[in-house]
């Protein structure tokens, strides 16, 4: 393997989608929307630059886990399906849970509800998982691979547009699996694309002995491809969330088409990210590689500060200016990353001490 370490590109990409995702949050708990200009760049950066990256990079990474046996992570998707409703239920249920024990409005109690039932990119990210445990024991080609993500994507389309289920545990699993409530964030059909030309794509990698050249090619291919789809969503009116600012269901429930464009946008940006690799400090790549490392732990605890500070704050209202929002999201990204970072540095020393034998203590 040519390329088995720490690939620097890919923890530019990811450390700047983890701080576009916490500034976007930021903005649509807090800003006031007086200026849509801002607000529209903002989701912009927190739409392409995001959570597409963090989905292809998680299928870049299924090449370079140290366990790829289909048990492991059949393992993994497992606890974290498990840990991200415990996630929903602290997190998004937990302080409407609260308010309707103060005021006794059941609408609190549906809000809840709600909340507890969303499906947001830990429930995917456990799906994605679970797939991945599939691809292994079939040990599925590239070729397998590609028509699965299309077919998948295609069928998922279909099924957001055309099939509307009942309310109920039926309506909840369909969400899971396509876009069938507003409550879906990233469902499965709308988004396995993404790691899964991810997986492929760093098949490639960890075997390339000319990364410049297969990033030149990259840069040719993608950015002219996604400015051209881009052009003809315009045109034709494709929504995929990236025109009309429907970040609520075009974007979170795209099809085939926004999956094409997203991937075509990606493969630009992390040429670019290559790139930029070749000329940036090594101290800012081991800040980059360090919020890689602490990925998970900083969207957790952003979450919880930015919900809170929402609920029981801010009396969920967004009333603050975009400079105010902005020191806010400072003071959020801040927090997030020294609490994650602090965290990693204690479960460590304590797994260190765990480990020296009973006499050593």
């Amino acid at each position: 393997m040519k390329n088995s370490d720490r690939q620097l590109e890919i923890d530019i990409a990811k450390g700047f989608a983890i701080i576009c995702m916490v500034l976007v949050h930021t903005i649509e708990y807090f800003y006031n929307k007086e200026n849509p200009a801002a607000e529209a760049v903002v989701e912009f950066l927190g739409s392409p630059f995001a959570a597409p990256v963090f989905m292809f990079a998680m299928g870049i990474g299924f090449n370079y886990t140290k366990n790829p046996s289909p048990m492991h992570f059949v393992k993994r998707g497992s606890q974290l399906l498990v840990m991200s409703y415990v996630f929903n239920l602290l997190v998004y249920a937990a302080p409407y849970f609260v308010l309707y024990l103060q005021t006794g409005d059941p609408e609190y109690l549906d809000r809840s509800a709600a909340e507890f039932a969303s499906v947001d990119i830990l429930q995917f990210a456990a799906l994605a998982m679970l797939t991945f445990a599939v691809i292994k024991k079939l040990n599925l080609n590239s070729v397998q691979i590609a028509i699965y993500a299309a077919a998948v994507s295609l069928i998922g389309q279909f099924l957001t547009y055309f099939i509307s289920p009942p309310e109920g545990v039926i309506s909840y699993i369909s969400g899971i699996l396509w876009g069938s409530g507003e409550m879906s964030y990233f469902p499965y059909c709308s988004w396995i694309a993404f790691p899964l030309v991810g997986y492929l794509f760093g098949r490639d990698l960890i075997n390339c002995e000319d990364k410049p050249g297969l990033y030149k090619k990259l840069a040719i291919v993608g950015i002219p491809l996604y400015f051209a789809m881009t052009a003809v969503a315009y045109f034709h009116r494709i929504n995929f969330g990236q025109l009309t600012g429907d970040y609520q269901e075009a974007y979170y429930h795209m099809g085939l088409y926004g999956n094409v464009c997203m991937l075509a946008f990606v493969f630009g940006w992390i040429s670019i990210c290559y790139l930029i690799s070749l000329h940036i400090p090594k101290i800012i790549i081991a800040y980059f590689s360090r919020l890689c490392k602490n990925i998970t732990r900083i969207y957790v605890v952003q979450y919880i500060l930015i919900i809170y500070a929402y609920v029981f704050i801010a009396g969920e209202e967004n009333n603050l200016s975009f400079i105010e929002s902005i020191l806010v999201f400072a003071v959020i990204f801040a927090l997030s990353d020294m609490i994650a970072f602090l965290y990693s540095k204690v479960r460590a020393r304590v797994r260190k001490f765990a480990a020296v034998p009973k006499e050593n203590k």
